[in-house]
């Protein structure tokens, strides 16, 4: 019998798939793009400033051994370090917090004169404490005693209520004051908020087991022992935020948008589809192609920027202190590398041309930045004309105030990213709402997953 009489016969044997396939499209996706000169020299200055910022953490563990020296040029470096550690939020708030104790003990000198009859004077009463000066800061750093953190630690939701207020306000009036005095560290201005200062409480309390020398006194020593880490997180969210982060955006905008929207112009779906692979397969090879990029842009370095700083720090105890670092690194890389990548992808599976994906993929983020800025503006403008007779001075505090807030920052994909990494790495210093950063990632993610899936398999939909 002729092979052309036997017709169509059911086939009895299961279709075999391999789960590799999408490592064939990564690796020939990757061999593509390298072909661009110009991404080799972006990659080349992308890691630059892993030597600048190794050199920073150098010099703050270097500065960290010779904190209590009084010679120069070794005591150069405790200006610097008093400088960071007097931006924490947490330790300037407890700074102001502490001043309640000193005051209360104030207070119950001045009246403990009058109960035994003696006459207030500068000879024999109790004075108002003044609070550290930041000459005073940068001279020689900051310290607490035991029995103010005590204080600060037993204080009452209600008492950190009227603290938090009492704070905010404080804090303002000394940013007010900075435009006038340039003498010292910088005032610190971050967004205040009631967890903050229970942040602060928290603080207190771990710093009461720091006092190694039991002098009833928290050095400067001791509390840049208990702020290492902090410090070297200081740094690597820096790298994440400044180089790197810009230059994520340029690499993804040269690499992200011909991925899909060239097999879609040339129909390289009738190639892809005649192997057993699956919509997945092909999506999770195409984001590969980009998360290999990325990954060499940032998580690579930060590991050899964290590898580096071990190296040159003068004490070897600092991995242990550090140790959770590369966890945080990782998934700092993750927030960072999977939103962007697939919201790139969505913008090549819906168009033909790789220029117009492009386009859109910058316009994004140059247009998300500028309509936060419009919009906080505009709130700000509004709260200017709800007040009357407010002097010029207050009125640059109301944009300070209204950007602090950040109610529009959800509108900047690169304040959304950022803030979701400040929480990553402990650093605290949001611009607007955490949970509204991660819903909207969250929403975004999901959203573009399924435009992937539909675009992806309308080639071999019936």
């Amino acid at each position: 019998m002729a092979i052309n009489d036997l017709g169509y016969r059911e086939w009895d044997l299961a279709p075999t798939r391999n789960r590799q396939q999408w490592r064939t499209i990564a690796g020939f996706g990757i061999r593509v793009a390298w072909r661009s000169t110009w991404l080799k020299r972006i990659f080349i200055m992308a890691w630059i400033p892993i030597f600048i910022m190794g050199a920073g953490l150098f010099v703050i563990e270097q500065s960290i051994q010779d904190i209590d020296s009084d010679e120069f040029p070794q005591n150069v470096g405790r200006f610097f370090v008093a400088a960071i550690v007097y931006q924490r939020p947490e330790i300037s708030n407890l700074t102001m917090m502490t001043q309640f104790s000193k005051q209360a003990d104030a207070l119950t000198g001045f009246l403990a004169n009058l109960i035994n009859g003696n006459e207030p004077s500068n000879n024999n009463g109790v004075q108002k404490p003044r609070p550290t000066s930041r000459r005073q800061i940068m001279r020689g750093g900051i310290d607490f005693s035991i029995k103010d953190l005590q204080f600060v630690v037993d204080m009452s939701d209600t008492q950190l209520q009227l603290a938090y207020e009492f704070i905010n306000n404080n804090m303002m009036e000394q940013f007010r004051n900075s435009f006038q005095s340039r003498r010292g560290p910088p005032t610190p201005l971050y967004k205040q908020s009631f967890s903050s200062i229970k942040k602060s409480q928290a603080v207190a309390a771990d710093l009461l087991a720091f006092d190694k020398d039991g002098n009833e006194i928290i050095d400067f020593r001791e509390l840049v022992d208990y702020l290492r880490p902090t410090l070297w997180s200081e740094v690597l969210f820096l790298f994440f935020r400044l180089p790197q982060a810009f230059t994520v955006i340029i690499v993804i905008g040269m690499v992200a948008p011909k991925l899909i929207s060239r097999d879609v112009k040339n129909r390289a779906f009738l190639l892809y589809y005649s192997r057993p692979i699956t919509p997945w397969q092909y999506v999770l090879g195409k984001c590969a192609v980009v998360w290999a990029f990325l990954v060499g842009l940032t998580t690579l370095p930060a590991f050899m920027l964290y590898l580096l700083g071990l190296s040159l720090s003068p004490d070897s105890s600092v991995f242990f202190i550090t140790w959770d670092l590369p966890f945080k690194i990782l998934l700092a890389s993750v927030i960072l590398c999977v939103p962007t990548t697939l919201f790139a992808l969505t913008l090549s599976s819906l168009t033909r041309e790789s220029r117009l994906a492009s386009f859109g993929w910058f316009a994004v983020w140059i247009m998300g930045s500028i309509a936060y800025t419009i919009m906080t503006a505009v709130e700000a403008i509004i709260r200017l004309q709800e007040q009357q007779n407010i002097i010029p001075s207050e009125q640059a505090m109301v944009f300070v105030e209204t950007g602090l807030a950040g109610r529009w920052a959800w509108l900047s994909p690169m304040q959304t990213l950022e803030n979701m990494q400040s929480w990553v790495f402990g650093i605290e210093k949001q611009i607007g709402s955490l949970n509204v950063s991660f819903l909207m990632v969250g929403l975004i993610c999901l959203a573009c997953l399924i435009i992937l899936r539909r675009r992806v398999d309308a080639p071999i939909r019936v």
